[in-house]
């Protein structure tokens, strides 16, 4: 079963584009692998590409809209309701991501297998926008593997209006509880999270503001295969 999700990938002459790509190995717009340079290696002190097993599929983008099981005759509605729903927000009004200042680099997940991540605040507008693809696209879908681990485990204790998030938008990292993010290491096993967490966030230093001036609809075709983007979408 495929899946579609709503990401923002920078263009790719982009040099924020260039740097997570080499890291991560995997070029989501060229769809072929890229290589990472020898002085990136040495600034991050030790490199294991086995740290970017579960984020290389993805490429480097940020979530908007979560992965979202479908049916592949679903895929053509997403992408008009995509169409017409950004089309609604003004170009005048840009849609930011400001980088955070206090924890540049968020170390996610459970020891020995961390998820490194760039962390960015949306202005109100790529909120507005977030909220309202969730609301809108994420319904379209089937489910989600956060919904299969969430019935596998219906015992787990969770507050009553993320299981409600779950029902209704397949996801419970949406809204108030949705913290944009650029993926870099997922899973981290090395020996110290803090340390390489303080060493990405030098190495991104330079990228303090980012403008999302485009969003793109991509595609899973089944969960042993990356995902590619299936239409792009301008302001």
């Amino acid at each position: 079963m495929p899946k579609f999700a709503v990401y923002y990938i920078p263009q790719a002459d982009d040099p924020l584009y260039r740097l997570g790509t080499q890291l991560l190995g995997y070029d989501i717009r060229a769809r072929t692998s890229a290589p990472l340079p020898s002085d990136i290696r040495e600034s991050l002190g030790s490199f294991d590409v086995a740290w970017t097993t579960i984020s290389q599929p993805y490429g480097f983008h940020l979530t908007i809209s979560d992965a979202i099981d479908c049916h592949w005759a679903t895929i053509p509605s997403v992408e008009r309701e995509l169409a017409d729903l950004f089309a609604c927000f003004d170009s005048a009004h840009p849609f930011l991501l400001q980088r955070r200042s206090e924890r540049p680099v968020g170390i996610w997940g459970e020891t020995g297998k961390n998820s490194l991540v760039l962390l960015y605040k949306p202005n109100e507008h790529l909120r507005m926008l977030h909220t309202l693809l969730v609301a809108r696209i994420n319904p379209l879908g089937t489910g989600s593997d956060y919904l299969k681990r969430y019935l596998a485990q219906p015992d787990q204790e969770m507050p009553p209006h993320q299981v409600q998030q779950l029902r209704l938008f397949y996801s419970r990292v949406v809204l108030d509880n949705w913290y944009p993010h650029f993926t870099l290491l997922n899973p981290y096993t090395g020996e110290d999270a803090i340390l390489m967490a303080s060493r990405l966030a030098h190495l991104f230093t330079p990228y303090e503001q980012i403008t999302v001036d485009t969003v793109c609809l991509l595609i899973q075709s089944d969960d042993e295969t990356n995902w590619h983007i299936y239409r792009e979408f301008r302001r």
